[in-house]
């Protein structure tokens, strides 16, 4: 798993062991709900920056000069990140 604890800071999410920001890469299919729409992949190799939220994470980046936002269910990153379709950088 990518995102195992060995590497903690002191800032890490206790049940994580990611820090509260960080930079990630989509790499395979990553679909997000726009409000009660349809799912919606992320671009693939798009890199975005990571922000825990109490049950969620919040992906951002920006497209064509303007800012995207987009959230995900904790467990649901976590997934992601498991199959290989979130990369973890750094």
């Amino acid at each position: 798993m990518s995102y195992s604890p060995t590497s903690i800071q002191e800032d890490a999410d206790d049940s994580t062991g990611l820090p509260p920001r960080f930079q990630a890469r989509i790499v395979g299919l990553v679909q997000h709900r726009v409000g009660d729409g349809m799912l919606e992949p992320i671009p693939q190799n798009q890199e975005v920056q990571v922000d825990l939220a109490i049950a969620s994470m919040v992906l951002s980046w920006v497209s064509d000069a303007q800012p995207v936002t987009v959230t995900l269910a904790r467990e649901e990153f976590l997934e992601y990140v498991d199959i290989g379709a979130i990369q973890i950088l750094g």
